[in-house]
């Protein structure tokens, strides 16, 4: 599977058939809809379980269970990287190519696209260690084997459906910047839904939403929550230049979408409940490995 990181990021994280190679973004003119969530697992979920019980099974042995959870967090990055990877259009061997170019790039589109990858990649790698951590918190300091199934509820709260979605909302979050980048700042966007009955009301409130580029509310570009199918058109300027309306001051916003990485912001805000919690030293080091990884530390 393409996600899985059974021996480490780079090692793994590489190209598969069916991906487009090289350090390029491929871009059509909007960005339609995540997909919606597949029928079966790719074998991610049973690799992070997998590794969730040598954990528990670990559990007196600090060593071998700080090991066994810096695993679990580089398996959840790798997965949520390749995401990130997958909504870009780009591979791992075109990422890397392009995060060790730092200040190598003749055209402004080649600088953006290099901030835009290293801010989707960082905050994967934090998320992934957040979401991780606050999991682990939740197991007592003594476990019981007849709270067993009490521990695997905890597992599957966190690494099962929920993680799905986040995964669905990393990708579309990036095939939105992928074709952000590639629009004029001249342009006039607008915000769209899908115009179904699933659409929420207050995203619904938004349809028709315009403003020029430059100066689009970062927190109106979709993804605005978990699971927004959304999306921005881009019109030029003089076509459309009566129709734009302001958004209301009490209009709702959700801070874990307030920052986009169309602008090199994150796709998990800091608002997110999983950064409440602050990190352990010793998670805080395995973060600052994994970033080093990719010469982003």
């Amino acid at each position: 599977p393409p996600y899985h990181v059974r021996r480490g990021i780079l090692q793994t994280l590489w190209p598969w058939p069916g991906r487009p190679r090289g350090g390029k973004f491929y871009t059509g003119t909007e960005v339609k809809a995540a997909a919606p969530l597949p029928d079966k697992d790719d074998g991610t979920y049973e690799m992070l379980y997998e590794t969730f019980n040598r954990l528990l099974a670990q559990w007196t042995d600090s060593a071998a269970r700080l090991s066994a959870f810096e695993e679990l967090i580089e398996l959840r990055a790798g997965t949520l990287i390749g995401c990130v990877l997958d909504g870009l259009r780009i591979d791992m061997e075109g990422a890397i190519e392009i995060l060790r170019g730092k200040n190598d790039f003749t055209t402004d589109l080649e600088r953006r696209r290099r901030d835009i990858l290293v801010a989707g990649l960082e905050n994967m790698i934090d998320f992934a260690a957040a979401e991780e951590y606050t999991m682990l918190c939740e197991i007592p300091a003594n476990i019981e084997e007849r709270d067993m199934e009490h521990y695997d509820r905890i597992f599957k709260r966190y690494n099962g459906y929920t993680a799905e979605q986040e995964n669905l909302d990393a990708r579309f979050a990036a095939a939105m910047a992928a074709w952000w980048i590639t629009v004029s700042e001249e342009s006039i966007l607008t915000f769209m839904t899908q115009g179904d009955e699933r659409v929420r009301p207050w995203h619904a409130s938004l349809e028709g939403v315009s403003y020029p580029k430059r100066v689009f509310p970062a927190e109106l570009i979709p993804p605005i929550e978990h699971g927004c199918r959304c999306y921005l058109t881009a019109t030029g300027f003089g076509t459309v230049n009566g129709a734009i309306r302001e958004t209301s001051a009490e209009i709702r916003i959700n801070p874990t979408f307030r920052e986009s990485l169309c602008r090199g912001g994150r796709i998990f805000a800091a608002e997110h409940p999983y950064f409440r919690r602050p990190l352990s030293p010793s998670v805080r080091q395995t973060v600052r490995r994994i970033k080093q990884k990719f010469n982003i530390a």
